[in-house]
């Protein structure tokens, strides 16, 4: 009798732990830092641990969110990668039928950073602009972009 009370008592209870989900499913892209410090320590301190997390962190934001710390990162410290992040959020914004909306400057802002990159040797930017007619002269910036997110 004893056996069957505790079979009553317990299996409930173990049927009931084990069907609860956890509602607070975590991204992949959660770093599990606190994406504000991250955007302060990129903004006013230029920290670059910061901003890859930042990084990974906009994975699960809407396209171009990464795009004003890109920026600034590449404005202070000159590299490559900081680049192609510039190029790749903006095409990311602009992405499919999107690209008929972009505006003549930044398409130049996003052509100029990807030819930054291939310069610096991303791989990724000189495959991109490889795909822009070498006769371009007069192509304008957002016909390049166009080009390049073919690509």
């Amino acid at each position: 009798m004893k056996y069957w009370y505790l079979l009553i008592v317990i299996l409930p209870l173990i049927l009931l732990s084990c069907s609860k989900k956890d509602k607070h499913e975590r991204s992949l892209n959660d770093t599990g830092l606190d994406i504000q410090k991250l955007r302060e320590d990129v903004l006013y301190r230029g920290d670059f641990d910061a901003y890859t997390s930042l990084r990974i962190e906009c994975f699960d934001y809407p396209p171009g969110e990464l795009l004003p710390y890109a920026i600034i990162m590449e404005n202070k410290y000159n590299d490559s990668s900081f680049c192609m992040d510039i190029y790749q959020s903006i095409e990311q914004i602009y992405y499919d039928v999107h690209s008929d909306y972009i505006d003549e400057q930044t398409a130049k802002m996003a052509i100029e950073n990807l030819e930054k990159a291939a310069k610096k040797g991303i791989d990724g930017a000189i495959s991109q602009l490889n795909s822009i007619p070498k006769n371009n002269k007069n192509l304008t910036y957002k016909e390049k972009f166009k080009y390049a997110m073919e690509n």
